[in-house]
């Protein structure tokens, strides 16, 4: 088994500029006259550093926060240079403030593109030197609504936007709970300030989304809430800071997915390495809309018909879209290593995605299931940045803050390309079309400006001007214009008339790099969404846990990314039928199962009450509920479960799925993406699996005891099949069910092996020039072995049974890790995963007509196997198995993301015997 190479992970996030009390020590030596600045690396705090350094004359004290493995916060102190720029546009004197229009390129290289020097923001207050910014080079800041005037919350340490640990912003500073009589009163006025529906909201005490830092304020305690109140300040509690708590009892929320949502904006901030947030637009409290830490988006925008956020990395050079609840991400398009990424726009009408890539200078499109992508204008195109689409009139306009700064516009297919507008233009941003009134919004970072214009550039006007600003990107709401401003915290509002500028919500980001406000039901014409689309089958999933076998437990509901279980009032056999055929083990002979009979789950809410399935439902979200989600009577002791009637004749088609991390195996169904796990005693760590139709037990491999393993379906048979060797790593397996052999591959002995489904007449096939075999696959027909081999000379070989005629058919360059192999009978084709090059690739039998079908720059694969239509593979970064079309399009995932390391994948399809 390959070994993991763990890294230790350094996010460097400067988080704010403090310039110390000057005071001479002369205990140190002097390097200049510069200020005298504390100096630490890695501290936890930065009150814990003591050791000081003398800066140069023209250097300022910096305190940065770095982020360890996304989860420690750690700070480095000492000196940075405040470098000085001459004048941009007409201002007398050096100007501090102004920095690159650009985020940190994510391609290396010269581009040949025109170099703006990158300078220090202007800051204020004690934060840092305020003179470092000289005359003239800001001004007044922006009426702003007062921090004291209101109270914002936020969640902290969810794993989806509904959950976290709650914090209040107060008198400037973000604070934390005292759990002391903290229920669910109280957790429904926070999920009420956040947007989200009161019923059903749980609450989560003694740090359970893990306790704030130390230095960190306790702002409430003793609070006692009837449920009702706008703010949680309106509760009774002991006053603001007055408390007698520690840190590990800070109070939490879970807040319920399936209630009814206020109008939102959606944010992007790039400074913390490119989080999405998700603010209630009436109360500006937020939660951050967690993802798999791979990515990191640094644009988006948002279908509300699928519910879905489109967005792109930069880093990773792709274009993704994920589910509202964080979950589900998909990649779109691989883009080459020259793309450099900056806006894009959805039409949801018309199914379309634009986007503007500055590497390569065009603007394109593609479907919003990753297909059909076409380059529609590049010639002339020189830095594009943002883009906005009528989807009636089918035109797209686009931004360009190149040497010849300009706003243009085209045909969806290309044609009909015009400038709109040139004249007093510098560095054009953010650019938005409002639907009713057909005017375009812009603006432009360097003239400091917001215009309108109509869509052919006539009748442009000024709307706001605000010198020393960095104005980014923009979205529309109502009678006012959103933005966001590269020197500011927060966010920005104007009315459309250029009135009432104001920030919005608490100044508590670092870089926002783009934003979109979404009004339910209203926007783009045309499209008309519920507030939000809650009961998505797609999205909804059910699992079995606790006791028992295979086919019984207990049932939980996963909607919109929070798991919840299911209250047994009314719970009959006709609804747990409904489950079971979710399950795939069919409708007969359910039996419900009540109080709590197979264990219960405190940590999750309970989600559904009072269920009345008739028993003709195929899903959960179909049976009638006289209460809406969330909404109960109920304790724990009354989940609801389920024992389902397990026919393996009869069962529906499947995957199975081994995590090494859980030490488990599952079967999930392949059209509802249900699960359980299948219950086995000693399972360490699991890592090939495969399935024999005929006896209908699943073998395993366990590589850290070097033994293959068998198991009846429901998990109340098991027994040790083959003990390997103390050295063995059997890495790959595979079951030949028609001569009732089984063949796998042992990395640790060097070998390929082939052993009676029975367990008897264990024979090693190949046992030389092997380093490092993993998958195996057969042609059953041919009685031909196929394998991967990723030892110091990767290459993907093949042999007859008896391992005569062996020959290698893929090496070279294009090999780096292959690992999953998988031979499709009805294609004749040899599908295969390499974890080095971060692709999928094709090929026929004897290696001939190689190609690549789906490329990942973030993955590590693992696993593969196909059935008539898809290819089913594992990936490391990801916690789900996921799935494309055989030419390598839309990418979706089969279930929930609910397990952490996959390895061996294996599909089984119903009556294929």
């Amino acid at each position: 088994m390959e070994l993991l190479r763990t890294t230790l992970l350094l996010a460097v996030v400067p988080v704010l500029v403090l310039c110390l009390p000057y005071s001479e020590d002369v205990s140190h030596s002097k390097r200049s006259s510069g200020p005298l600045c504390l100096a630490c690396s890695l501290s936890d705090h930065p009150s814990q550093c003591s050791k000081t350094v003398r800066c140069e004359e023209d250097e300022v004290c910096y305190v940065e926060k770095v982020t360890i493995s996304g989860t420690t916060d750690k700070f480095n102190q000492g000196c940075t240079r405040g470098q000085m720029c001459t004048s941009y546009f007409g201002a007398v004197g050096p100007q501090v403030g102004k920095r690159e229009n650009s985020r940190p390129r994510s391609v290396p290289g010269n581009k040949n593109k025109r170099v703006i020097p990158i300078c220090n923001k202007c800051c204020t207050g004690d934060l840092c030197n305020t003179n470092e910014c000289g005359a003239g080079a800001t001004t007044d800041p922006p009426p702003t609504v007062s921090p004291n005037s209101t109270t914002w919350v936020r969640l902290i340490g969810g794993s989806n936007p509904y959950e976290g640990r709650v914090e209040v912003f107060h008198s400037g500073r973000w604070g934390t709970v005292c759990d002391d009589h903290w229920g669910g009163e109280e957790a429904a006025v926070v999920c009420g300030m956040l947007g989200f529906g009161r019923d059903g909201a749980g609450a989560v005490p003694a740090a359970g989304f893990g306790n704030a830092p130390s230095y960190a304020r306790i702002w409430l305690d003793e609070v006692n809430c009837t449920g009702t109140e706008t703010l949680i300040d309106q509760c009774q509690h002991n006053g603001w800071g007055v408390n007698d708590c520690y840190h590990n009892e800070d109070a939490g929320v879970v807040c319920s997915p399936m209630r009814n949502q206020d109008n939102f904006i959606l944010l992007v901030d790039t400074g913390v390495g490119g989080l999405i947030f998700r603010m209630d637009i009436d109360t500006q409290s937020f939660s951050p809309i967690p993802m798999n830490p791979l990515y990191s988006p640094s644009a988006i925008d948002y279908d509300p018909t699928e519910a879905r956020i489109y967005f792109v990395d930069p880093t990773l050079r792709q274009l993704l879209s994920v589910h509202f609840s964080g979950t589900d991400i998909r990649e779109l398009e691989q883009l080459d290593e020259n793309a450099d990424l900056e806006k894009i726009c959805v039409d949801p009408i018309n199914k379309v995605l634009f986007y503007a890539d500055t590497g390569n200078n065009f603007i394109a499109s593609i479907n919003l299931d990753g297909s059909d992508f076409t380059i529609l204008a590049n010639d002339t195109v020189d830095e594009p940045r943002d883009l906005t689409v009528d989807p009636q009139n089918r035109v797209v306009y686009w931004t360009d803050w190149g040497a010849t700064p300009k706003i243009e516009k085209m045909n969806y297919d290309g044609t009909g390309r015009q400038t709109i507008a040139t004249d007093n233009m510098k560095w054009p941003n953010g650019l938005a079309l409002d639907y009713t009134t057909r005017k375009l919004y812009f603006v432009d970072a360097s003239t400091d400006q917001i215009e309108e214009m109509n869509t052919d550039g006539s009748d442009r006007q000024v709307i706001l001007t605000d010198p020393g600003s960095h104005m980014f990107a923009l979205s529309l709401y109502k009678q006012y214009i959103y933005y966001t401003d590269l020197t500011r915290s927060s966010v920005m509002r104007v009315n459309k008339d250029g009135t009432g500028l104001t920030t919005v919500g608490p100044p508590s980001f670092k870089t926002l790099a783009d934003i979109h406000v979404h009004h339910y039901g209203s926007g783009m014409p045309g499209v008309v969404t519920p507030a939000p689309i809650v009961q998505d089958e797609t999205h909804m999933f059910v699992r079995l846990l606790g006791k028992g076998n295979h086919n019984e437990g207990l049932v939980e509901v996963y909607a919109n990314g929070v798991w919840g279980t299911i209250c047994d009032d009314g719970w009959t056999n006709a609804d747990a039928s409904v489950i079971c055929e979710m399950m795939g083990f069919g409708k007969s002979n359910a039996v419900a199962v009540n109080e709590s009979f197979y264990g219960s789950d405190g940590s999750v809410l309970i989600f559904l009450d009072e269920v009345n399935c008739t028993g003709d439902e195929s899903h959960i979200a179909q049976c009638t509920l006289p209460s809406d989600w969330g909404v109960h009577d109920c304790r724990h002791s009354e989940d609801a479960g389920v024992n389902c009637h397990l026919d393996p004749n009869s069962i529906k088609s499947f995957v199975l799925m081994a995590d090494s991390y859980t030490s488990e195996i599952y079967r999930m169904d392949l059209e509802t993406g249900s699960y359980s796990a299948i219950p086995n005693n000693n399972v360490y760590s699991p890592i090939a699996i495969d399935y024999d139709p005929v006896s209908h037990d699943v073998f395993y491999t366990d590589v850290r005891v070097g033994v293959i393993r068998k198991t009846s379906l429901d998990g109340a048979t098991q027994s040790d099949l083959l003990q390997l060797n103390r050295i063995s790593t059997p890495d790959g397996l595979v079951v030949d069910e028609t001569n009732r052999l089984l063949f796998y591959t042992d990395t640790g002995n060097d070998v390929i092996s082939k052993v009676g489904i029975d367990g008897t007449g264990n024979t090693n096939i190949i046992t030389s020039n092997l380093d490092e075999p993993r998958a195996i696959a057969l042609d059953e027909k041919n009685q031909v072995i196929y394998w991967t081999d990723w030892g110091s000379d990767p290459k993907i070989e093949k042999a007859n049974y008896d391992g005569s005629a062996r020959q290698v058919i893929a090496n070279g360059t294009g090999l780096k890790l292959p690992n999953g192999l998988t031979f499709d009978e009805k294609d004749s084709k040899l599908y295969f995963c390499d974890a080095g090059t971060n692709k999928i690739e094709v090929m026929n039998t004897d290696g001939s007509n190689r190609r690549t079908l789906f490329e990942d720059s973030g993955a590590h694969f693992f696993g593969v196997d196909t059935d008539e239509q898809y290819i089913y593979f594992s990936d490391w970064t990801k916690d789900g198995v996921m799935k494309i079309q055989k030419d390598g399009e839309a990418e979706i995932p089969i279930g929930p993301p609910s397990f952490v390391r996959l390895n061996g994948v294996a599909v089984h399809k119903a009556n294929s015997v």
